[in-house]
């Protein structure tokens, strides 16, 4: 039956055949504690042949069809011409509803939402999704209400299970796209020369013929809103909730990782469900996979980064990179490291891929300079093109050290506000995320090399005294892990015109980062 409904090409969307793959399976106790929290909530679903979603009991002994809440535009709109087109790939959507503090947060209260007419540009409409997901336990995992949201199935399929049309897109804009403002759709393109073979639906559809996009996508609604701001982030059972239902529909329409999209990408203007969530759901989504040793879905995740060389473990590896890569390219530096440590992620890339980039983690830190007398001139932002802070000591010489444990990423001499030797090092912190530790206007520098690690406290070199009236100081800067990748690997030094909006882009105040680590830590 599954095979009659369904287009040959989502059996195959790799162009892999079907022989079996050694993929690099991992077991759970290699993820951090905080994603194993996560994926440990998720609801063991499936979307059955007929196109209902069912989720199983945590036992797997019975199972449930999750409550259906049909929306008004779904009860119009489901005839045969309605149906989504069979003969090109599907997306699947994530949106955030938007309902805020005083929104009726029972069932009732989000079908009024959905069938209320709105004005969309010249016409009058109705909204509609396939898929609702609230924070709540679905059935059976806990007793649910009509008024508590776990998960709902707000559209019925046609007999066959073939997803009818929603509401929930409107019309591509292609003058953007051809005016080169889809930045989404253009990270694609300048990521397609590093991961050859990557293709995304996103990309077909700005560049093929004309049409309305939610006859070729499935809609998920995930309640709340503002998920950028981290007061307002989904929580884990939410979270696992969206994996849920996100990993039975990939499964059963055969829909690639690289055809899940936010509102956002889609859409220009629009914020929801944010780059910082969407990145998070697709890292999420492909540990799942190795851990459950799904072949199909590790098919569906990151088959199209075998390349030429056929080999797994560098595909699962691309996948990963190509999940930070891309939040890189249409996030801000800050955006990456806040990913960083909601995700875990610098940790979890490790332990998933043997290692590759390991870096000891900076548990503790330090003062770059230590002793009495120790005063500041230029701070962070004062004046606003100020990106560090200037530490003056009123000793003829002063050793400068290492913050925390780091690997050095750069030596050299620093050619812009600051002159004398430059060095910078790279630093994990504990939550996974990273930042780069920047020293300028070294007299001299110690026995340090490019690539190598150092501990905390290690001896980097000294500031001097240049002239005789003026007291030694050292320009020392933190910038986002992100900043050095994007920014200072290609140029070290700060741009001479850099504005405010520039530099809180990609540095942290540095007095305010040390102090917090210090004084929190009780060290040095």
């Amino acid at each position: 039956m599954l095979a009659l409904a369904l287009p040959k090409w989502r059996f195959d969307t790799s162009g892999l055949g079907e022989y079996p793959i050694d993929w690099p399976w991992i077991s759970r106790d290699v993820l951090p504690s905080k994603l194993l929290d996560i994926l440990s909530l998720v609801p063991k679903m499936v979307v059955d042949q007929n196109g209902y979603l069912v989720v199983r009991s945590p036992d797997g002994r019975s199972a449930a069809q999750i409550p259906v809440a049909q929306t008004q535009w779904n009860a119009e709109h489901s005839n045969p011409g309605d149906r989504l087109y069979r003969h090109l790939p599907w997306g699947i959507v994530l949106h955030w509803y938007g309902d805020k503090e005083n929104f009726d947060r029972s069932v009732p209260g989000y079908l009024r939402g959905f069938d209320s007419l709105r004005k969309v540009d010249t016409y009058i409409t109705r909204t509609s999704a396939h898929f609702l997901v609230g924070d709540s336990l679905p059935l059976p995992y806990a007793s649910q209400s009509t008024e508590a949201i776990g998960i709902l199935q707000t559209q019925i399929p046609d007999k066959d299970g073939t997803p009818f049309v929603a509401s929930h897109l409107m019309p591509l804009n292609y003058q953007a796209h051809e005016e080169k403002k889809q930045y989404f759709v253009r990270a694609l393109y300048h990521l397609r020369n590093t991961y050859s073979g990557f293709n995304s639906v996103l990309q077909d559809f700005y560049d093929g013929a004309k049409f309305d996009p939610n006859m070729r996508t499935i809609a998920i609604e995930i309640t709340g809103y503002d998920f950028e701001n981290l007061v307002h982030f989904p929580s884990e059972q939410q979270i696992a909730n969206v994996l849920s239902v996100v990993w039975a529909v990939m499964k059963r329409y055969g829909i690639p990782a690289s055809d899940l999209m936010g509102h956002n990408e889609i859409q220009l203007g629009k914020a929801d469900p944010g780059k910082k969530f969407m990145a998070l759901v697709r890292f999420l989504i492909g540990a799942k996979a190795l851990i459950e040793k799904d072949e199909q879905m590790c098919r569906l995740i990151f088959g199209q980064f075998l390349g030429d060389s056929q080999d797994p473990v560098r595909a699962v590896r691309r996948y990963f990179e190509f999940v930070r890569d891309y939040l890189l390219l249409v996030g801000t530096r800050r955006t990456v490291y806040e990913w960083e440590a909601i995700a875990n992620y610098w940790s979890t890339y490790d332990r998933i891929c043997l290692g590759r980039s390991k870096l000891n983690v900076a548990d503790q830190f330090c003062w770059p300079i230590s002793g009495q007398g120790l005063t500041n001139g230029y701070t962070f932002l004062n004046p606003n093109h100020h990106e560090g802070v200037d530490i003056y000591s009123p000793a003829a010489q002063s050793t400068v050290y290492l913050v925390a444990n780091g690997k050095c990423v750069f030596i050299g001499d620093h050619g812009g506000h600051s002159q004398g030797k430059l060095a910078m090092f790279r630093h994990r912190q504990p939550d996974g995320a990273e930042i780069v530790s920047i020293y300028c206007h070294l007299s001299d520098l110690g026995d340090i090399q490019i690539g190598n690690q150092y501990p905390i406290r290690c001896r980097l070199g000294r500031i001097s005294r240049q002239v005789a009236y003026e007291d030694p100081f050292l320009h020392f800067a933190i910038a986002y892990g992100a900043t050095w990748d994007a920014d200072l690997k290609i140029n070290h030094n700060l741009p001479l015109n850099a504005a405010t909006g520039w530099i809180q882009d990609r540095y942290l105040n540095p007095n305010d980062y040390l102090r917090y680590q210090v004084e929190t830590k009780n060290v040095f």
